[in-house]
Order: C-alpha cells, then structure tokens, then sequence
C-alpha cells in the first residue's frame, strides 16, 4: 500500500462529499471565531489590568500586607515603611503612590463616571510616561490633573473639550462635601481604560488630598529603584525581611504576575474567559465530529471494499485524522478573518486593545488541532463499532 493513498483518498472524499458537510463546517468556523474571541477578550482583560502597573518606574514595589491587587483601591500602608525601605542597601530611593477609584460628575450632563486616580508628587514621578513626565510643573498647581485621552463614553467629549480649549473641569463626587470639589483637567496622555473603570486621572499627591481628604501618610504603592547592577529579586526579599510583616515587596516581574494571576483565577470575568476558551474547543470537537460523522456514513461502502481488501484499522485512523485536519485547516483561514473583525468592532466601542498577536493564532492554531485530533478519535472509535462486510450480506 502507498504511503500517499490515505492522504489521495481523504482529498477526493473531500472533493466529492464535502457539500453534505456545510453547516458542520460552518459549526466548525463559528467555534473558532469563539476560541479567538476568547483569547482577545482574555489577553484585554490582562493588557488593561498590567497597564498601571507596567508604566510604574521601578524594580520592586512595597504593599500592604492585605493588597490583592490595583482592581479597586489598595488598602495603605504608613509613609514611613518606605523611608525604611530607602535604608536597606541597593535602594536608590522608594516613592510613594495613591490609588484612589471614585467618580466624577460631567457639567455638561450630571453623568456621573468611574474613574481611578493615581497621585504622585510631581519631584518625584512614579509613572514614565513621556506625556506625563512633560506635564509635571503643571500637576504642581491646585486642582490640576491629566486625563487618559483613550477613556470611555463621556470622557472622549471631555478629552476633545482638552484639546480643543485647553482645559475642562470635572466634579468628584464626594457625597459628604456640601459642595462637588471641581478636578482642573489641563492635559492628556494615552494609556487605555480597564474592564472595570471608564477611566484614568493623573495627580498630585497634594491635589487628592485636598479633593478627596486623603491623608498623605496613607501610601497605596511604594515604587522603589534599585541601584544599578542590583538584584530586584534579592533586593524584594530583604526589604519585606526589614519590614516584618508590616508590608510585602515584589520584585517588578513578580508583581506583574500577581496582577496577571489576580485576574486570571481571582475575578469572576477572568475565569469566565478561560472556560469559554474551554466551550469552544468543545463546540468545534462536535462539529467536527459531525462532519466526520456525515463523510464516514456517505462512504461506509467504499471502506467495506478496503475492509474486504485487508487494509487495516491503523489506515482509517489516518484517514480520517486527515479529513479532520483538512476540515480545522481550511475554516481556520476565514474564521481569522471573522475574529479580527469583532476585534476591530469591540476595540472601537470599548477603548479596549484587543489584538491578535503570532503566539495568540499559533496558540489557537494549536488548540485546534488538538480539536481535530479528539473529534477524529471519536470518530475512528465509531468507525470501528460499524461492520461494514455487513453490506454484502
């Protein structure tokens, strides 16, 4: 037997029987366009919740010994860890962040908005951004502060105001306040919005504590700088060592997978995408087992005379792994297609980057052919449990 015949034969029963199979590769198709959705809308949901973090300008980071994560506003820690930890040796110095999730109210609408605050003093940025690092002697004024221009809903319309006159206001809501402190938007820069906040504000340290009375002495991060040629590793466990207790310390790519890992297994959202990753290859494993199913049945004659011929189970087995590969193979193309549609859709309405990267297609290439290769088991299995020498009876 030629080595080639499974492969000639899987083409011309493709060739010839593929139309019985149309709405199974449509299935086919549709639970791919799911799979990639899923992984979109899951490394969105990472990318959002890393942006804060991964623009912070530091090797290691001190937190409360509560923090979970930046999702919501961290619990504080007291100011004066982070002048112990500019005394552990290879500290170059440790700076303090606040996190602040509130709302604010637009004048134009009385809309009220989500939004996270992140304050600084303006000396001494935590951020490296370059648009925020050339606004700093204007966040030393009061009341002013920068918004993320890539925000959602009304935000945009505030931005545009920004850019067009200068500068707009908006009102935090302070229920306790007989009056709506007003934040002095005087600038923008570009970082994108989370899942769960329409929104990013850029301040000073003095500015949120005179809005929202926050003390100074409460600290949501502390970024610290290594020296150079210092082990942030190393460095993070000596300073939670000095701190006993009283805070913890992260090494910077440590801290990025605690954000990731938050989202991913801690938030409802996050394990939503990761089994709908799940639902989908299972989704195409059925379609894929129908067409298969479909094409076995139509050509169960033509194998009782390969049966009565003597070729073996181990043949079936690779013809119809072939067919199955062939069926992932040529939906996957339009499937693509269709993804980076959606993704182009749901980017534009949520200000979210959604985007394919090469390991993201070669991972869900991956998955599907591992769709292909259970759907041909379970076909091979009914394949088997059929006698076709039946037919000559």
């Amino acid at each position: 037997m030629s080595a080639a015949f499974p492969f000639l034969l899987a083409r011309r029963q493709l060739r010839f029987r593929i139309g019985t199979a149309l709405g199974a590769l449509a299935g086919v198709t549709v639970a791919i366009v799911l799979m990639f959705t899923q992984v979109g809308f899951r490394n969105a949901l990472y990318d959002s919740a890393l942006q804060i973090p991964a623009n912070l300008d530091g090797d290691v980071f001190v937190v409360s010994p509560y923090y979970a994560s930046m999702t919501f506003t961290p619990p504080w820690f007291a100011r004066s860890l982070l002048y112990e930890a500019e005394a552990v040796p290879g500290v170059r110095d440790a700076r303090a962040m606040h996190l602040f999730t509130a709302q604010v109210r637009v004048p134009e609408n009385g809309r009220h908005l989500s939004v996270t605050i992140v304050a600084f003093d303006p000396g001494r940025p935590v951020l490296r951004l370059p648009e925020i690092e050339a606004a700093l002697p204007a966040l030393g004024l009061p009341r002013a502060a920068l918004l993320d221009r890539l925000s959602r809903h009304d935000y945009r319309r505030v931005a545009e105001a920004i850019r067009r006159e200068g500068s707009a206001e908006v009102l935090l809501h302070a229920p306790t306040a007989t009056l709506a402190p007003v934040i002095d938007l005087v600038g923008t820069f570009a970082m994108g919005p989370s899942f769960t906040i329409d929104a990013l504000i850029v301040s000073s340290d003095l500015n949120l504590s005179r809005l929202a009375g926050i003390p100074l002495d409460r600290v949501s991060v502390g970024v610290v700088r290594a020296e150079p040629g210092t082990d942030p590793v190393a460095l993070a466990r000596t300073i939670e060592e000095r701190l006993g207790g009283r805070g913890r310390a992260f090494a910077r790519a440590d801290f990025l997978e605690h954000e990731r890992a938050y989202y991913a297994t801690r938030t409802p959202i996050g394990v939503i995408f990761n089994i709908g990753l799940g639902v989908g290859v299972i989704v195409g494993m059925v379609f894929v087992v129908q067409a298969l199913h479909t094409m076995v049945s139509a050509n169960v004659g033509e194998y009782a005379v390969l049966v009565a011929l003597g070729y073996r189970p181990a043949f079936f087995a690779a013809l119809v792994l072939l067919i199955a590969a062939a069926i992932v193979a040529g939906t996957f193309l339009p499937a693509t297609l269709i993804a980076l549609g959606v993704f182009t859709l749901a980017a534009d309405a949520t200000s979210l980057r959604l985007e394919m990267e090469p390991a993201d297609v070669a991972a869900v290439f991956g998955l599907v052919l591992l769709m292909a290769a259970l759907a041909a088991f379970v076909a091979v299995r009914r394949l088997g449990r059929v006698d076709p020498l039946s037919l000559f009876e």
